[in-house]
């Protein structure tokens, strides 16, 4: 009975509790192996790419091969930008032969490098390294005399010299804010090159070398080396004309040197018939190959005086501050420049025509305001005309046509001329455009039509005025400025980036027409005579402009802004130039003063660069010089007679048969000059040129004549009252230093300059 009880027991069904654990069992069975498989999938799919990275990395070395960088060039093809090859040494610790070795490493690398003792001695000490960066971005000299090294003491196996590239910029300074730098790794910074980064970057290359679990090279018995070249970047082609570039900068440089100009100062050439920008350049800026240096010796100075994190954010802001492109990314109040678009609107919309007539008592009132009043206060301008009114920059007469505008056509133009939004230029860095700036038309009052008629309580850019301004060069048009035109590959294939664009026809070409004549009429003897250019008919308007926004200095006065902004020829434009002076530091700060004469440097010097021929009236011609005539060899009577028939004086030495004269045939002198004509071999008088900066005309001109020599005049010159213009203007530069000798009839070329405190 026992047994037969032990053998039912044995033979009875699962308990519920066996099948509990036994279904437990298989549960856990069943999820470990679905990890298991999750697991697989994820390494096998979601993770390959990282654990194929790993294994890579733990069985291939992967050295770089820095790209080529793509090169800048002006519109003519000169370089301004360009990758030269460099090198990087590279040691290998693990390949150091033995310990004599690495002691020689460490006692002569440095020196020969320029490199820090320290930091190698513990880089030679990574014996499991096979890639140690020692010093990148060598020269070929240097480089050759490092390979000499190396195999001079028999250490090929430890050191690689891998080819890299290195910006340069062969014209120093020149551009400098609108090109940009690189960093170290080669990628664009600033400027162009960060703007056409990737264009100009190319693909770098990768030498991969296998390797086994410990890091060590694989016998070479098997090629376990493989390289990949690195890609070239396109290369681009910009609007600028590097000797246009020079030309601005030269005399902006010198302006800036001489008004002391506190906050830097800009100037734009630009093409108006497309907008293609020739020349744009700020001063001070920097060194391209040497980004990272304060230009500026004041500011450096005050920087090193103080310490730790401050000093290191004033650095960054000074740096930042120079790096920056003043010509697209800094507003300003315009001042009586703006009176430009404010006469072509009137005149577009019919409300004013070349006879209209505004009279100014000196003041201009308005219901609730306080009188405003002209630049000539207490003075007047009396009756004039619209021309008179814009040559004699007539607050009140401008702020009577803004009236005529109103708050609702005022607005208007100004939208359409592009002073509410970005020109578009291709450049990084221009200003955005914010209703802060500017008085929009859902509240704009007859109070602000009147100050913005007159240029003041609202701010532009220098981009958006030339801009607007070769508008009205042009043919009424606004386009958008550009600075590349093409890129090239390295395989010669040119794609075209830009070309002429018009965004909007702001006025008609009769309107821009007519206000080209009448913009000529305030550089031909108005107030912005002082960009006159005899033999160019140069067009254009100064402005002066306080910075109301800011606090007064101790003297009581506000910082101001000089600028000009023009164009010529008047009759067929083909160049606008702006100059823009921020905060000079001199007594007098006029538009006129200070900016008109950096511009007239600039047509004087670019004009005829540029193929554009001087077309002298017949006025300027027979009032204001005459060629010499080849007078050699003829009998002293004879040649007097001759120069004479020519409007010239003479001046006989000995007698005879004439030898020599001064000046030499062909010379273009002043009417009424004199030529001193030496017979018989007489050898020349020699006379010493008198000091005539800062004499009026009438002085200097008689300083010179008395003393022999005659005088050729830069600037305009009233042909009416001669007499009037020569007291009024002041000599600020002469051909000839004081004190050197020269023949008597040398020609003493004076440049004159107008002190009219016009705004």
């Amino acid at each position: 009975m026992k047994r037969f009880h032990q053998q039912d027991v044995s033979m009875r069904a699962p308990s519920r509790r066996m099948w509990q654990r036994s279904l437990a069992v298989l549960t856990v069975m069943i999820v470990c192996f679905l990890a298991v498989c999750g697991k697989l999938a994820a390494l096998q799919i979601a993770e390959h790419a990282q654990w194929q990275t790993l294994a890579s990395e733990q069985q291939l070395a992967d050295s770089v091969i820095s790209d080529k960088r793509g090169t800048i060039y002006d519109r003519n093809g000169i370089v301004l930008a360009q990758s030269v090859e460099v090198a990087t040494v590279i040691m290998m610790p693990s390949e150091i032969p033995n310990e004599a070795s690495r002691v020689t490493i460490c006692a002569e690398l440095p020196e020969l490098l320029q490199i820090d003792a320290a930091k190698l001695e513990k880089q030679t000490r990574k014996t499991g390294s096979r890639y140690e960066v020692i010093k990148s971005k060598i020269d070929k000299t240097l480089r050759a005399v490092f390979i000499e090294w190396v195999k001079e003491k028999n250490l090929t196996g430890a050191f690689r010299v891998i080819q890299d590239y290195k910006r340069e910029y062969p014209n120093g300074s020149t551009l400098s804010c609108v090109l940009g730098f690189t960093g170290t790794d080669n990628t664009g910074l600033e400027g162009l090159e960060a703007k056409y980064n990737e264009l100009l970057a190319g693909k770098a290359g990768r030498v991969i070398t296998t390797k086994n679990g410990r890091g060590d090279a694989l016998p070479n018995t098997i090629q376990y080396e493989t390289t990949i070249d690195a890609e070239e970047g396109e290369s681009i082609y910009l609007t600028i004309d590097a000797n246009v570039q020079k030309i601005v900068e030269n005399h902006l440089e010198v302006a800036v040197a001489e008004t002391g100009a506190a906050n830097r100062a800009c100037a734009i050439v630009m093409d108006v018939r497309t907008d293609e920008v020739l020349a744009m350049a700020t001063k001070g800026d920097y060194d391209l190959n040497n980004p990272r240096v304060l230009q500026n010796p004041d500011t450096a100075a005050q920087i090193a005086l103080l310490s730790g994190d401050e000093r290191s954010d004033a650095l960054l802001t000074a740096l930042q501050k120079q790096w920056k492109n003043k010509a697209i990314s800094e507003f300003y109040e315009p001042g009586s420049v703006f009176k430009i678009f404010t006469a072509s609107a009137a005149l577009q919309e019919g409300l004013v025509s070349e006879k209209s007539q505004f009279f100014c008592n000196g003041t201009y009132t308005m219901a609730g305001v306080r009188t405003m009043k002209c630049h000539v206060f207490p003075r007047s301008h009396g009756s004039q005309s619209l021309a008179e009114a814009i040559s004699h920059s007539c607050n009140p007469a401008f702020m009577t046509i803004g009236s005529l505008l109103g708050t609702a056509r005022f607005p208007t133009y100004h939208e359409r001329f592009g002073f509410t939004s970005l020109t578009g230029i291709d450049m990084l860095g221009e200003a955005r455009v914010t209703a802060t700036l500017y008085h929009a038309a859902s509240a704009i009052t007859a109070v602000d039509v009147a100050t913005s008629s007159i240029g003041q309580t609202f701010k532009v850019t220098p981009i958006q005025m030339i801009t607007g301004v070769s508008a009205v060069a042009g043919d009424g048009n606004l386009r958008t400025p550009y600075v590349v035109s093409h890129s090239v590959a390295a395989d010669g294939t040119k794609t075209v980036l830009h070309t002429p664009t018009v965004r909007t026809r702001v006025i008609s070409a009769d309107t821009a027409s007519r206000m080209c004549a009448m913009l000529e009429g305030v550089v031909d003897g108005g107030g912005a005579k002082n960009a006159y250019v005899a033999g160019y008919r140069v067009a254009g308007k100064t402005g002066t402009s306080e910075k109301t926004d800011q606090p007064a200095a101790e003297n009581g006065r506000k910082n101001a802004v000089a600028s000009f902004c023009g164009f010529a020829p008047a009759n067929n434009p083909r160049i606008a130039v702006i100059v823009m002076i921020d905060e000079p530091q001199t007594y007098i700060r006029y538009g006129g003063t200070l900016a008109a004469p950096v511009a007239q440097k600039i047509f004087t010097d670019v004009l005829p660069y540029l193929g554009i021929e001087p077309q002298y009236t017949e006025e300027e011609w027979n009032s204001l010089r005459t060629t010499v005539p080849d007078v050699t060899g003829k009998t002293a009577s004879a040649a007097s007679a001759v120069l004479k028939s020519v409007g010239l004086s003479s001046r006989l030495v000995g007698s005879g048969t004439v030898t020599t004269q001064s000046p030499a045939a062909g010379t273009v002198i002043s009417k009424n000059g004199m030529v001193v004509l030496y017979t018989d071999g007489q050898p020349p008088e020699q006379i010493t040129v008198p000091d005539v900066t800062g004499k009026t005309l009438l002085e200097a001109n008689g300083l010179l004549t008395d003393a022999g020599l005659n005088v050729s005049i830069v600037g305009w010159v009233n042909k009416v009252d001669n007499l009037n213009t020569q007291r009024q203007a002041v000599v600020t530069a002469q051909s000839i230093e004081k004190l050197s000798a020269v023949p008597k009839g040398t020609v003493i070329e004076i440049r004159i300059l107008y002190q009219d405190a016009i705004e």
